[in-house]
């Protein structure tokens, strides 16, 4: 039984890695770019292209990560580094596309505070959901993820200010 809850932890862990990363660094690179630039072409191609290649950059560390444990540990993980690869780049798709959901339906300027917001209650639902998986505070652990993301999307948008273009 122990070897079971180790298995789906594993594949907990990767789906919750690419979630949260992706709802971080696309909510942070979006904010960044929709206050430097002025065309939403831009702000869409420079979405699509993060989401594409951060999914598969973190898909491939996934896999080698998992890879590399199991050679190191000279036994079997229960987890399959290519199952542990695809649950974390499907996570960052989909993750990924909620904080750029209101570029695609409204003009740059108004998209900005609500990708931002919504990645933000995407964080918290995650805090929650990891606060019962874990058995720990759902409000603590909601708090937590929420501030990371909300400084995240912070530093996008003064790193974007500063550098506008």
């Amino acid at each position: 039984m122990k070897s079971k809850r180790k298995f789906s932890a594993d594949y907990i862990h990767s789906s919750f890695f690419g979630i949260e990363d992706s709802l971080v660094s696309t909510t942070g690179v979006l904010a960044g770019i929709a206050v430097a630039a002025s065309s939403k072409e831009a702000i869409l191609t420079t979405a699509f292209v993060v989401i594409a290649v951060e999914s598969i950059s973190m898909a491939a560390s996934e896999f080698v990560s998992e890879q590399t444990e199991e050679d190191v540990e000279n036994e079997k993980m229960p987890a399959s580094p290519y199952l542990s690869s695809l649950i974390i780049f499907i996570s960052y798709v989909l993750a990924g596309l909620v904080p750029l959901a209101p570029y695609l339906f409204m003009d740059h300027l108004k998209a900005i505070p609500v990708s931002i917001v919504a990645a933000l209650i995407g964080l918290i639902l995650l805090g929650v959901l990891k606060g019962k998986i874990t058995h720990k505070s759902p409000l603590r652990s909601a708090i937590e993820v929420f501030v990371i993301g909300g400084v995240s999307a912070a530093i996008g948008i003064a790193v974007g200010l500063i550098f506008k273009v």
